[in-house]
């Protein structure tokens, strides 16, 4: 599966949390662990799992890393769900002449 490392990384209620912060602004470790009332190693391991994903990405500001979500990933990830829902829903529509059979 092409995605199975963001899926993988998706899958974490804290990484969700973590995603959904740094949606409204960008955020250093202490300023998410503050939000999240989560100790600093915790939320770095799962800011390393999602950096990993190439979800979000970490710049240096001094002495400490600014996190931000990596929205050409994310766009990438809902194209590809998007086609295989597309894709299933097509499967599951009825066939034009088992409808036009029905009403006749």
């Amino acid at each position: 599966m092409p995605y199975e490392n963001q899926f993988a990384a998706l899958s974490h209620p804290l990484r969700q949390q973590i995603l959904n912060r740094l949606e409204t602004h960008p955020a250093s470790v202490r300023e998410l662990t503050d939000q999240l009332a989560a100790s600093q190693p915790v939320v770095s391991q799962h800011l390393k799992v999602l950096r990993e994903a190439g979800l979000i990405s970490a710049t240096p500001a001094g002495m400490k890393r600014i996190y931000r979500i990596e929205p050409g990933q994310l766009a990438e990830l809902r194209s590809y769900l998007e086609r295989h829902w597309l894709n299933a829903l097509t499967d599951l529509a009825p066939e034009d002449s088992a409808v036009d059979g029905a009403d006749d």
